[in-house]
């Protein structure tokens, strides 16, 4: 977990580390559970995302993840919204998903190493 925090810090320093629109549309139902307050759940989440590139999920790569030989759809998504953005990694914790991925998938430690740190 050390390392994803790392490297989540590295990127915001020195990269402009980029999510899809879905990624947001998660992270707001699964935090949901977190807050009490759903104003300050937005503020917080507002906050976090500030500093990230924003890339729009299209209609085509909703297509090619239906077709993706990816195990997992919403990474699918992820992976192909990554192609068209011209991502050149995707930094997960769950690289076995991205197998077929378009978008070469590295663990944190890896795009640390990747970073020389």
């Amino acid at each position: 977990m050390q390392d994803s925090y790392t490297a989540l810090k590295l990127a915001y320093n020195f990269y402009t580390p980029c999510i899809s629109t879905t990624t947001i549309t998660d992270a707001v139902y699964i935090s949901k559970k977190s807050f009490v307050d759903s104003e300050e759940q937005k503020r917080i989440l507002s906050d976090f995302f500030s500093d990230f590139k924003i890339c729009a999920v299209t209609k085509s790569q909703i297509k090619q993840a239906f077709k993706s030989t990816m195990s997992d759809f919403e990474d699918a998504v992820q992976a192909f919204c990554a192609k068209q953005h011209h991502i050149k990694y995707i930094v997960t914790r769950n690289i076995k998903d991205y197998k077929f991925s378009p978008v070469e998938a590295i663990e944190p430690a890896d795009f640390l190493r990747l970073c020389g740190r």
